[in-house]
């Protein structure tokens, strides 16, 4: 994962979640654009959690195929399959700068787990204080249908990205 530096520095959405618990930070929006909200941050979070087992799959694949595992004879060696292989299982997971697909998801993440905790917290605001506004809620959480997000664009997008992309996310159509 990414570098364990000061979590404030890396998740820049705490000022205004602690600004939301104490009361300071309003804003206009209905109550089911708010499940809507915590819905689609759930089912995102979950395809980045696919997707970072995919790169982990891939970082830990014994054999590619490329030639990784040629004998050499003569001081004749496929270094640049070697090489190649060793590229990709970094860039999947592992890269010591944390520039793989893995960390990079990893914050990916943790931004949107932040967005969910900012909305939620400034829900309960709302609904801690409004018993007609808490039912209401409670409501259209229970009524809401657990679909995926928007499978048609996503779909789109992904069936759009060259080579293996649309493979990783096969499971979000």
């Amino acid at each position: 994962m990414a570098d364990d530096k000061d979590s404030t520095t890396q998740r820049p959405l705490t000022g205004l979640i602690n600004d939301a618990k104490a009361g300071n930070l309003t804003i206009r929006m209905d109550l089911d654009s708010f499940v809507h909200i915590d819905r689609d941050c759930t089912l995102f979070k979950a395809q980045i959690r696919v997707v970072q087992r995919r790169m982990r799959e891939i970082s830990r694949q014994e054999h590619w195929g490329l030639g990784e595992d040629y004998v050499a004879k003569g001081g004749k060696d496929l270094i640049s399959a070697k090489t190649m292989v060793a590229r990709w299982r970094a860039k999947a997971e592992g890269q010591k700068d944390g520039n793989s697909v893995y960390a990079i998801l990893d914050s990916h993440y943790q931004t949107v787990d932040d967005f969910q905790t900012l909305f939620r917290t400034i829900r309960e605001q709302i609904t801690d204080h409004d018993t007609t506004q808490a039912a209401k809620y409670k409501q259209l959480e229970a009524s809401l249908p657990q679909e995926a997000m928007a499978p048609q664009r996503l779909s789109t997008v992904t069936q759009a990205l060259p080579g293996v992309m649309p493979q990783l996310f096969k499971n979000v159509q």
